[in-house]
């Protein structure tokens, strides 16, 4: 219960309208959860208090510092959720060096559990690509701007050679519902692969950029007596130099759907470190799927390594493609999500910090009933800017799903007609 110690008549208002409250009250059951001591001091500070207060900030663009907080948590609005008279500034930053975040994952998980059960699945026009969709996961890592004093961040040096640090955020995100099943701040010196490895589940299909061409990482996704636990989409360099060469290839033939996929060649061989004794490199099939793209504006090749050896190519190349949704969700994150800065100095305060954010984020999805999408993405970083509410939103949201929805039916009716006309 909030704290009675100063007559409410007497507490300061926050001179800005502050949105946000019915979401703390649909989640008293996970705060009540949340409440267990953490001493600082003479004074305690709970989870559930810096929870609710980071959660608020999301909505209200005018909380945006440990300042502004202090300043927030005496008001009247905050007060009315909070069950400490006054959130200090000094108390909140050392609270964030011994904060737990991955407490808050139960929370995700239930909303994610609650969203799953209200959004309608989308076909991607394709019954072999959909199934694989529903297990895939696009894994992929993000940096934000940190100040100096961030010990765990990188530091390198822009175009001008002045020192630039930046803190590394991972994430695991399903590409079928855009939520992240896992949110990862890597230790100092982790590479994206690493991390990796730490997350992967069996059974999923995982999809991985450059930046995660690993051995160490193949070799995860198999058990020691070499069965697949994961399958995996991963984008290789060119064979050359680090970028191993796909040996004893048996080449497939190429179908028509996969031509005009953008497929240039499909084999299966198998992989060889030239240096056994440092890199473990499991004996096992490998397939290699060469797409035609572009790269800006140039005609290139995507080169995927896969150990799906029983999907058509076509289904391959169209599946990495939704690795760039991951891409999508940081690029909104930094943009319009209010994570453009960070508020902690520490690994645990930006996780935490992460946390809310995709839970405010969630919520926001469940108050709306529509499943992720640009359109939404956008008309929510209005929302989180403060320009717009929800309940303005909603129905410019309702009206773009209904005229996808129509074009969704309008490209299945083609696509049915050209089926029926086909030779």
């Amino acid at each position: 219960m909030p704290s009675k110690r100063v007559a409410k008549d007497k507490l300061p208002i926050w001179p800005e309208q502050v949105i946000g409250g019915k979401y703390v009250r649909l989640l008293d059951k996970f705060l009540k959860q949340l409440r267990s001591e953490n001493a600082h001091g003479n004074r305690k500070l709970f989870l559930d208090d810096v929870f609710v207060t980071y959660l608020l900030a999301f909505f209200n663009p005018t909380i945006r510092s440990l300042r502004t907080i202090e300043d927030f948590s005496q008001t009247m609005q905050a007060q009315k959720h909070l069950s400490i008279r006054k959130i200090t500034k000094s108390t909140l930053s050392d609270f964030n060096q011994i904060a737990d975040p991955e407490r808050l994952q139960p929370i995700l998980d239930a909303l994610r559990r609650q969203l799953a059960r209200k959004s309608k699945r989308q076909s991607a026009g394709d019954d072999d690509l959909d199934e694989l969709l529903q297990q895939t996961v696009a894994v992929d890592g993000t940096f934000l701007p940190a100040v100096a004093e961030v010990a765990w961040a990188v530091c390198n040096k822009n175009n001008h050679g002045a020192k630039k640090h930046r803190a590394r955020v991972d994430v695991h995100l399903p590409v079928s519902t855009w939520l992240p099943e896992a949110i990862v701040i890597p230790s100092p010196g982790q590479s994206e692969a690493d991390s990796a490895i730490e997350r992967l589940q069996t059974g999923r299909i995982y999809l991985y950029d450059r930046g995660f061409m690993s051995f160490a990482l193949l070799a995860a996704h198999y058990s020691d007596s070499q069965e697949p636990l994961s399958q995996f989409v991963a984008r290789y360099r060119p064979a050359r130099g680090n970028s191993p060469t796909l040996r004893e290839v048996e080449s497939r033939k190429l179908t028509d759907k996969d031509k005009a996929a953008g497929v240039i060649s499909d084999g299966v061989g198998h992989f060889k470190s030239s240096n056994p004794s440092r890199h473990r490199v499991p004996r096992v099939q490998l397939r290699e799927v060469i797409v035609a793209c572009e790269e800006k504006g140039k005609p290139s090749q995507l080169r995927l390594i896969t150990n799906l050896l029983d999907v058509p190519a076509h289904v391959i190349a169209k599946l990495y493609r939704y690795r760039w949704q991951v891409e999508l969700f940081f690029r909104w994150l930094k943009s319009y999500a209010n994570f453009g800065h960070l508020i902690s100095h520490t690994s645990e305060g930006v996780q935490t910090h992460f946390y809310v954010t995709v839970i405010a984020v969630l919520l926001m999805y469940l108050h709306t009933g529509y499943r992720p999408s640009k359109y939404l993405f956008a008309l929510m970083g209005q929302v989180g800017c403060g320009v717009a509410t929800l309940e303005e939103i909603v129905p410019i949201l309702r009206e773009r799903e209904r005229q996808n929805e129509l074009a969704r039916q309008s490209t299945a009716r083609r696509r049915e007609k050209n089926k029926q006309q086909a030779p």
